[in-house]
């Protein structure tokens, strides 16, 4: 079997001996009565034609056109028309003659074709060595169209690149399908393989490649704008999938198994795996797949335990003893206990809690500091991304959240923290609905009930309502723990805590005179270190006084919490 460089060189310098003797023969015009050169040169052609159509596995027209694509190439050139004219030593319209083999040898995936257009769209085919065909001549060895693939990664790369070379105009949509086709039956020993094989055609199997590209590589989110112009040759094609893929109508999106991204459907499409589909196509295959980039899911603020600002907090008597209890609880040996045992009761294996009531009480520096002391990343939603001015939109971004949530309990060691921090929107009381925009925070509300009814996990919310938490909330929440004002003892300690200079009698009146918060207080003593940034004088308890009635901003008094 033929496998190097040398003998297919050796038949390209044969056909190349030959164009040479044709092209001196034109110049003398033919004037000898010798036989034509095809007749003159094919013994010396012959064992060679032989040797490398038994190793391509191609009829000898095939190959002579195969090698002198090669020679072609190897002198860094595309062969097009009028290249292999030139090779050859006839006209360019003599060359469209070959169209059949050069096309017969694109299929066999020995060439590679490249259409394209000028600047006059005057159509123009190139033509080159398929790269696997030149890497097994160069490095002698066997030629193997479909080599075995030993992880999902080799895999999904090769059908990728199958997509891509579509999308350069190298095959046809028929030519690409039957591609993935050959590669996915020689990787049967891949469940994803078998799976897709067995439940889906060809057009919704490479739709899901494309799209599990993306979840291999992180990305997650693919243009779907993208995949339609170029996986698709005819426009009859083309608009088909798209209208059924934008109307909902497409199989795989009427059974869940891709979705619109969160913020594609009106700006870039972009379409992404379901939790289902990853689940169905990956479960068995996962622990192939490395994790080689950061998780980076979008509407979330990513704080890793180590980079999370802890700050020392006090609380009245009996906020301490909750949050002692929720603190402990979330220790990962407690924790895998308590999750055990919900599952052995046949119950919902997850631990939500709502830190409610009056600002600046510590609501979002508590879950902060539960993060840093066991050592759970904290996954904070931005709030501000998840609405959309387009209807429909808010709830899949929801619903977005709590699946990227989902990913990240796969991604990280501990179970992590899913903190909704001012959620007051998302948990208020239920509009009357009277446009459209109540019927979408309606919808999302349902939506976050029904995700809190199934939640697996940890969830920390926070609201400063106080009499408006929509009563279905209360009830999914398993913890709810109320931040009032602190008492005179707490404010005393926090005035410590903040200004430690002060005389003991200083923070005492201080506590006793102003119901501050523990937000309003850190103020103050902000305040007034920036006011005697310049002069280091001894704490004034007249401005510190003045500062703390600055604060109170018409507050002192106002009722806060949930009724009880």
């Amino acid at each position: 079997m033929l496998g190097s460089l040398e003998k297919i060189a050796n038949a390209c310098k044969k056909i190349d001996f030959k164009t040479t003797k044709n092209k001196t023969k034109d110049k003398k015009k033919k004037t000898d009565n010798k036989e034509n050169t095809d007749q003159e040169i094919a013994p010396e052609l012959q064992e060679a034609l032989t040797e490398v159509s038994l190793w391509l596995n191609t009829q000898e027209d095939e190959t002579y056109l195969f090698a002198v694509i090669f020679a072609i190439n190897i002198g860094n050139q595309e062969a097009s028309l009028e290249t292999i004219s030139q090779f050859l030593g006839c006209t360019t319209y003599q060359a469209v003659a070959y169209f059949p083999t050069l096309n017969a040898l694109a299929t066999k995936r020995l060439l590679q074709r490249n259409t394209d257009y000028d600047n006059l769209q005057t159509i123009s085919n190139q033509y080159q060595v398929s790269g696997f065909v030149f890497e097994a001549i160069a490095t002698g060895k066997s030629l193997e169209h479909y080599p075995q693939m030993e992880t999902v990664y080799q895999l999904m790369e090769r059908l990728y690149e199958q997509i891509t070379s579509r999308e350069k105009n190298n095959q046809s949509t028929k030519d690409l399908i039957q591609e993935v086709m050959n590669l996915l039956r020689k990787a049967t020993h891949f469940n994803m393989v078998q799976k897709m094989l067995d439940g889906f055609n060809e057009d919704e199997m490479i739709l899901l490649i494309y799209l599990a590209y993306g979840f291999v590589n992180d990305t997650m989110e693919s243009d779907v704008e993208r995949f339609i112009f170029y996986a698709y040759d005819s426009m009859e094609s083309k608009v088909k999938v798209k209208k059924e893929l934008m109307s909902g109508s497409h199989r795989l999106v009427e059974e869940d198994w891709i979705e619109f991204a969160e913020e594609g459907y009106y700006a870039g499409k972009e379409m992404t795996l379901t939790e289902k589909a990853i689940d169905f196509f990956f479960a068995d295959d996962i622990n192939t797949l490395e994790k080689h980039k950061a998780f980076q899911p979008k509407h979330f603020n990513v704080l890793l335990p180590d980079k999370v600002k802890t700050s020392p907090l006090h609380f009245n008597e009996q906020e301490n003893k909750e949050l002692a209890f929720l603190g402990n609880m979330f220790i990962e040996e407690n924790y895998q206990k308590a999750i055990q045992k919900l599952k052995n009761k046949g119950v919902s294996a997850g631990i939500t809690a709502l830190f409610y009531g009056y600002p600046g009480t510590g609501k979002t520096q508590v879950a902060y500091n539960f993060a840093q002391q066991t050592q759970r990343v904290l996954l904070m939603v931005d709030m501000s991304t998840v609405r959309d001015k387009y209807v429909g939109e808010s709830e899949k971004q929801v619903k977005q959240i709590f699946r990227n949530y989902k990913r990240a309990k796969s991604y990280y060691d501990k179970c992590p923290i899913l903190f909704l921090n001012e959620a007051d929107a998302l948990i208020s009381k239920r509009f009357e609905v009277e446009s459209s925009a109540d019927q979408m925070n309606n919808t999302m509300q349902n939506i976050i009930l029904q995700e809190l009814e199934d939640f697996e996990g940890i969830l920390l919310a926070t609201s400063n309502l106080t009499t408006n938490l929509d009563k279905a909330f209360e009830r999914r929440f398993l913890y709810k723990i109320r931040f009032d004002k602190p008492d005179v003892l707490t404010r005393q300690k926090i005035w410590e805590s903040k200004m430690p200079e002060l005389e003991d009698t200083q923070q005492k009146s201080l506590a006793e005179g102003y119901e501050l918060s523990g937000g309003q207080i850190n103020n103050v003593s902000r305040k007034y270190m920036l006011m005697n940034l310049l002069n280091d004088q001894e704490p004034n308890l007249s401005i510190l006084q003045q500062l703390c009635e600055a604060e109170y901003l018409g507050q002192q008094g106002k009722q806060v919490g949930f009724k009880k």
